[in-house]
């Protein structure tokens, strides 16, 4: 299951999230999805961090980090 979308840090990685835990392997596409920066407590999170940050929390847990080209390669 492949894994692109806008939020990356909400739908996307919950998506990919649930879908683990059903048993679907994950192959979540970080260049594929979309954020807007975010504030909280007076730090703002760019959108490169907001990326970053769901692949910690995905990789090796819940997905498979790939890029386009690897899931297109993948498809072939």
């Amino acid at each position: 299951m492949f894994i692109s979308g806008i939020r990356s840090e909400q739908c996307c990685e919950t998506t990919a999230r649930v879908a683990s835990d059903l048993g679907y392997q994950v192959s979540y596409i970080t260049e594929a999805t979309m954020t807007f920066p975010m504030q909280h407590k007076g730090i703002t999170l760019n959108e490169d961090e907001i990326k970053h940050r769901t692949e910690c929390m995905l990789i090796n847990r819940f997905a498979a980090i790939r890029s386009v080209e690897q899931c297109l390669q993948e498809l072939s």
